[in-house]
């Protein structure tokens, strides 16, 4: 099983709730090279859906912990091919391109709508795959894409919301939420990995107070300026939040 994927580059930027899980997955399945991209430490906070860290990680480095998680992972699964490399740092307009280009895939666990986008913009343009989600409160939402053949993130939410926008921070997350919903995404990052096309393209919705997952099939939006080729760089104007006009 793990014979095509231990020649496969994944960048995973953000080790919170989401990438945690996918984390796990990535290096039990003998994924060759896991980089985890994240600036942040860890918080107490952070303890109820992050479930890679524990009390006596307070304070310390997420990218750092969720590497040697990932190699004890592989390790115990007799995948211990795989390796993963910290990248203690944010992703930003003008790094972005250059983090991304080297990989077979990107998966986004990012908790913010400016990191949404910037991902999805680097990829395109880089011609990467990439895997993007998000949850708050009792839902979450996954998208893969496959740039020039399926829709992407701006096909579905167009563009940074307009004004203040709650993320997992403010509005809070329930902590199996994440944990669903990174399973999804290091499901689908899996299938494309191995060549699964159809994968791509479509947008799962998971409502945790029902337990339902709806799956939609998405078409390439004639007015999305990415896969038209409209967005033709990372200016950094392009991902600061936009307030509400008066």
């Amino acid at each position: 099983m793990t014979g095509t994927l231990a020649s496969k580059r994944v960048l995973l930027i953000g080790a919170g709730g989401l990438g945690t899980p996918i984390a796990r997955v990535l290096a039990q399945s003998g994924v060759g090279l896991i980089e985890v991209m994240d600036d942040d430490v860890v918080e107490l906070s952070n303890l109820h859906r992050q479930l890679l860290y524990c009390e006596n990680d307070l304070g310390k480095s997420k990218a750092l912990l969720a590497c040697a998680c990932i190699e004890r992972d592989a390790l115990a699964a007799n995948v211990g091919g795989t390796r993963a490399v910290a990248r203690e740092m944010r992703l930003d307009p003008d790094n972005a391109l250059e983090a991304v280009g080297s990989f077979d895939l990107v998966i986004e666990g990012a908790d913010n709508f400016s990191t949404k986008f910037l991902v999805a913009d680097a990829c395109a343009l880089a011609h990467v795959p990439c895997v993007q989600g998000g949850a708050v409160r009792w839902t979450g939402w996954v998208l893969g894409s496959l740039p020039g053949q399926s829709a992407c993130l701006r096909c579905v939410f167009e563009d940074l919301p307009e004004g203040p926008a709650q993320g997992c921070a403010e509005a809070g997350v329930i902590g199996p939420v994440v944990g669903v919903v990174g399973a999804l995404q290091a499901a689908l990052a899996l299938r494309i990995l191995r060549g699964d096309s159809a994968a791509a393209g479509v947008l799962h919705h998971y409502r945790a107070l029902t337990g339902v997952v709806r799956s939609r099939a998405l078409v390439r939006s004639a007015s999305c300026p990415s896969c038209t080729g409209r967005i033709s760089d990372l200016n950094a104007t392009r991902y600061v939040p936009r307030e509400c006009a008066a």
